[in-house]
């Protein structure tokens, strides 16, 4: 048996990278340890008085029973049985943090601090609900005869075997819907429902865990509040069923990020937590924006971004492999084409501002200018009079048709005050200017009473199912891959070259008479005969 030495500090000093063995006893059971010694070096005295003596092979038998019954022996079998069943690297993340809160603490378990400080990251919203809802979880499955008296013990102090359970059970969340549910009960105090309060709580932390690096003096608390208004319908409180379903319908990836920082701190922090390191893991899920300054923060703000990509399809959200992966024999002639392909899968997709009117013009031809032959996914941010602000996510390039148009992930979202999609599918987009006889400007909806969105062409009156608001401005930004970017670009400067080429037509006078062009200004009507007056003024010009 080993027994921790105490030093004159009030912490306990362990090496980081030093193993721990099973039969560590801890402060508990040593304080247990020192009363028993302490208790029958006065019964020798009191024998020795009367004349009776004990043999040492009965103290010692007494002091291993002593062990035996002391709660930290108890956790520690518990957490060994447990081997088994639980990842090797899961174990040494659990005795690590048993020895964390036995040195920062004073406290034979995992305590609540150590929980907070190493697998929450210090997030208090998460960690707490989390803490306490693994520490309800162990409680119930306590024996009937047991029942209650973990809390006479273990006062915030969650013990190895509960961790262990609750981590196994975390790595086996592996659908969205799955962990969805998983958390909506650790931010729920109630069985069946959840209050609104409980509600930003899961939202807010959820965002915090995206852990997006991108600075902004605006804050999130509007935007992330649009969720909860959108969900709880002006209630106090909604069943944990419907939120589940209504979270599964307008943005399912909402506790994606959130979970997998915490299972990710599960399988590293063994190597991370001793040495005070960070392996962070790679966020191809989160949109970049290129040149954001270009955007106010108000309309692509950090947390928009992040509900956008927990709503939207993957493909405005990732890149899209134009080819597949080289074949071997191509993978021997050009290792470095290979490589490519594999950096841009592992990629986050860039959000490149193509429109934005505050900088480009509040004009329908400035619009066609800067998003027509971009060939790629895009979204259109239209910001309205009162704060409201919609989105129109084209998964096909922009078209000037009379027809609907449009792929299986188009999506028309309103973002605030509430946030919600409004409506998902096919054929959802209509943009027309030059074709008479029907309708102009831009329509979003199948509804041909009730469009969801519906824009006039002067760009001045903005209609959300039939209710007008004055139009404030709106930006495109492009979803695509960089290929389409470059595309987009080199169809510009053709175009240019030709409005070039056309400003500089020279036409000399035997060019003019056998132009096609001539003959159609004669046929016009009020248009002189230029043979002739040509031949006048060489008449005139040799008589004088």
């Amino acid at each position: 048996m080993q027994v921790l030495r105490r030093h004159s500090s009030p912490f306990i000093s362990l090496r980081e990278n030093a193993k721990v063995p099973k039969n560590v006893v801890s402060v508990a059971c040593l304080r247990d340890l020192l009363n028993h010694l302490a208790s029958v070096k006065s019964n020798e005295k009191v024998n020795k008085a009367m004349g009776n003596t004990t043999s040492e092979q009965q103290n010692g038998t007494q002091i291993k029973r002593t062990l035996s019954q002391s709660p930290s022996k108890k956790l520690l079998t518990k957490t060994c049985s447990q081997d088994d069943a639980s990842p090797e690297s899961l174990i040494q993340l659990t005795k690590i943090l048993v020895i964390k809160s036995l040195a920062e603490d004073n406290l034979d378990g995992i305590s609540k601090n150590v929980f907070l400080k190493y697998v929450c990251n210090e997030n208090k919203t998460l960690g707490n609900r989390l803490f306490h809802y693994i520490m309800a979880s162990s409680r119930k499955e306590e024996p009937p005869g047991q029942a209650g008296q973990s809390d006479r013990v273990f006062n915030d102090l969650l013990s190895p075997s509960a961790f262990l359970a609750s981590s196994n059970h975390l790595f086996s969340l592996l659908s969205d819907s799955a962990q969805l549910e998983f958390y909506i009960k650790v931010f729920s105090e109630d069985v069946t429902t959840i209050t609104q309060a409980e509600t930003y709580d899961l939202v807010f932390a959820a965002y915090q865990m995206a852990q997006l690096v991108q600075n902004t003096s605006c804050l999130p608390d509007d935007i992330l509040s649009a969720v909860v208004r959108a969900a709880l319908h002006g209630k106090d409180a909604i069943s944990q069923k419907y939120l589940h379903s209504w979270v599964s319908q307008h943005c399912p990836r909402l506790v994606m990020w959130m979970h997998r920082y915490v299972t990710h701190i599960l399988t590293v922090g063994h190597r991370t937590i001793p040495t005070n390191t960070k392996e962070e893991e790679n966020d191809t899920d989160t949109p970049v924006l290129e040149e954001h300054s270009k955007s106010s923060c108000v309309t692509l703000h950090p947390a928009l971004v992040w509900l956008l990509a927990c709503s939207l399809p993957q493909v405005f959200t990732r890149p899209q492999k134009q080819q597949g992966l080289p074949h071997s024999s191509s993978l021997l002639l050009d290792p470095h084409h290979f490589i490519e392909k594999m950096i841009a899968a592992l990629s986050p997709t860039h959000w490149i501002p193509l429109y934005n009117s505050d900088n480009h013009g509040l004009s329908i031809n400035r619009f066609q200018h800067h998003v027509f032959s971009y060939h790629g996914p895009t979204l259109m941010f239209i910001t309205a009079e009162d704060g409201r602000m919609f989105c129109v996510c084209s998964d096909l390039e922009w078209k000037d048709s009379k027809h609907f148009w449009g792929g299986d992930d188009c999506r028309c979202l309103q973002l605030t005050p509430e946030y919600k999609v409004v409506e998902s599918g096919p054929k959802l987009i209509y943009f027309n200017t030059t074709s008479r006889g029907f309708p102009l400007g831009l329509q979003v909806g199948t509804d041909s009473k009730s469009r969801a969105l519906t824009l006039d062409v002067n760009l001045s009156l903005i209609k959300y199912r039939n209710i007008p608001y004055k139009l404030k401005s709106f930006e495109v930004w492009g979803c695509g891959t960089t290929e389409a970017r470059e595309f987009q670009m080199e169809a510009k400067t053709r175009e240019r070259r030709e409005a070039e080429k056309c400003r500089r037509v020279n036409l000399n006078t035997v060019e003019w008479k056998d132009n096609p062009d001539r003959y159609l200004l004669e046929l016009a009507g009020g248009r002189p005969n230029y043979a002739h007056y040509d031949k006048k003024t060489q008449d005139s010009g040799t008589s004088s």
